[in-house]
């Protein structure tokens, strides 16, 4: 097996720049870039084609489909293996050599994979697309450039954006943009004292920015509608039952906002946003299950502390 060709190519593009840490893609026969076994990122990626499959509105071979932060490109390289037009955007090199060594092993000519920083994207530089996927992505980014970035998906969205990000349970932080409040809670991604080409050489964090912002999932909802997203859906089946409580995977549909002829005085009541003190509530929940479960959960039977974690999960 270490003989075949495929093996030692792969062998030297981890020894370039690093072996391969979260895609498992099966390239032929028995090689897979992780070995043959199943890790979290291929049970996403189900769930996302399957999310594509029945809302895209037309077949698979037939979209124009971008990913932004592309990692080591296994969403990309899939949805270019059934033939759809695919754009993969990823602004570490390390990644890019990956990705390009797949691309090419697979002859994937569907498929353009740039270099390039995600908050340079306009719909005058890459185009519109029929689905924009940006998967654990929000999460890395801070304020102002995560809102300018959720303004140009919508945007360079002909169709569906797919969200799969973290989010805040607690309202800790207020940011005011374009008008409008939202919450949520800083993060600490980088040491202040690396430069950027520390920062850079990190596979799994913010591409330079020392710390990120984690929107409320209220806040989140809010920011997806002024973008001009007319209707956004949490996914909760195909299921991802090891997903954090605190991750969430929206779909957001950049469609025609509809008057309904029955009730036309709805058209001059002013638009709605979620409102945090709710999630205010739920966070208090969450925090204080995950204190005492450990302590509460040995006097319960299993199946009411099961329905008990499910609520709080929600």
């Amino acid at each position: 097996m270490q003989d075949d060709p495929l093996i030692q190519r792969m062998a030297k593009i981890a020894e370039q720049v690093g072996p391969w840490t979260a895609h498992n893609i099966h390239i032929r026969n028995d090689v897979y870039t992780l070995g043959r076994q199943v890790v979290c990122d291929e049970i996403r990626l189900q769930r996302i084609l399957q999310i594509v499959a029945d809302l895209a509105g037309k077949p698979i071979d037939q979209l124009l489909v971008l990913d932004l932060g592309f990692l080591e490109g296994l969403f990309a390289i899939e949805f270019a293996r059934r033939n759809a037009k695919v754009v993969g955007i990823e602004g570490r090199d390390i990644h890019m050599a990956k990705a390009r060594f797949v691309k090419d092993e697979l002859a994937l000519n569907n498929l353009e994979l740039c270099r390039d920083d995600v908050r340079n994207l306009s719909p005058e530089k890459y185009g519109s697309f029929d689905v924009i996927l940006c998967l654990g992505l929000l999460y890395h980014m801070n304020v102002p450039d995560v809102f300018h970035l959720v303004e140009k998906i919508a945007e360079c969205c002909a169709g569906l954006a797919i969200f799969d990000t973290h989010v805040s349970v607690t309202p800790k932080d207020a940011i005011e943009f374009g008008g409008k409040t939202y919450w949520g809670m800083a993060y600490s991604e980088q040491r202040a004292n690396e430069d950027v080409r520390q920062r850079t050489k990190k596979a799994w964090s913010s591409l330079d920015n020392p710390t990120s912002f984690w929107f409320t999932r209220a806040s989140l909802y809010n920011l997806l509608a002024h973008a001009g997203f007319t209707s956004v859906h949490e996914c909760h089946n195909p299921p991802e039952l090891n997903r954090p409580f605190d991750r969430i995977l929206l779909t957001a549909i950049k469609g025609e906002p509809q008057r309904v002829i029955s009730a036309p005085l709805l058209d001059d009541r002013p638009a709605v946003d979620w409102p945090e003190k709710r999630r205010k509530n739920i966070a208090h929940c969450q925090r204080w299950y995950f204190r005492f479960a450990g302590i509460i959960g040995r006097f319960m039977p299993i199946g009411f502390r099961q329905r008990i974690g499910q609520w709080v999960r929600r």
